[in-house]
């Protein structure tokens, strides 16, 4: 974790950085699977933090969003490195 990250989480909780709710429109949302471990935890951090206010699909969109964030210049770069030109 970069420096200017850390101190910005500092003054941040789990609760304002993951938990606050996303409206997401029917026909563009996808299913997916998760382990049986990740889900009960997924589910206990919405239940008990969370206060049973938002969707686990909320969470789970958010903490990817912010690993996108975090991570857009490696997966940028490790894509174009992998990634073959078509001429």
């Amino acid at each position: 974790m970069k420096l200017n990250q850390k101190v910005i989480y500092e003054n941040l909780n789990y609760e304002s950085l993951f938990l606050s709710d996303q409206v997401m429109d029917r026909r563009s949302d996808k299913s997916i699977y998760v382990s049986n471990e990740h889900n009960t935890w997924l589910s206990r951090i919405v239940n008990v933090i969370g206060e049973d206010k938002i969707p686990l699909y909320a969470l789970l969109d958010n903490i990817l969003t912010h690993h996108f964030t975090l991570f857009e210049e490696m997966l940028v770069k490790e894509f174009q490195e992998k990634s073959k030109s078509l001429f």
